[in-house]
């Protein structure tokens, strides 16, 4: 039943805890001004969007190099539709989060910085995640 164990994402090990967002903060303030901090943490952002997106790319060309079973020619579609299902969840999750604790930092002045690094930590978790999952041969 190969078709039928390609469909399985298992897990290689655990995925580590993330960091939070405070702790990013507090990294990147290290040696820094305040403007030179909220770089930072926009910087890590990115860089951890772009690792995201990397990792959904090498998770998609795994699907794809896949071979099917006879008689089960639907693995890779119904796999690929389900990883662009679940990336555009999570977008939507992480756009929500994230703007959820950057409004709690408002009274302050660091709500973008917190948006950033909180775009940072999920995208992180996620991507560990991506990479911890493999089809299975």
């Amino acid at each position: 039943m190969l078709a039928a164990a390609l469909l399985l994402w298992g897990l290689e090990g655990s995925v580590p805890a993330a960091q939070s967002v405070a702790s990013v903060i507090r990294d990147c303030w290290k040696g820094r001004d305040h403007a030179a901090m909220s770089a930072c943490v926009e910087a890590r952002a990115r860089e951890a969007r772009e690792n995201l997106r990397n990792a959904e790319m090498d998770a998609r060309q795994a699907i794809q190099a896949s071979t099917d079973e006879p008689g089960s020619p639907k693995y890779r579609s119904d796999a690929l539709a389900a990883l662009s299902h679940a990336s555009s969840a999570f977008e939507e999750y992480v756009d929500k989060q994230c703007h959820f604790e950057a409004t709690l930092a408002s009274k302050g002045n660091g709500a973008e910085d917190v948006r950033w690094a909180c775009i940072a930590v999920l995208s992180e978790e996620r991507t560990q995640r991506m990479n911890s999952s493999r089809p299975v041969p």
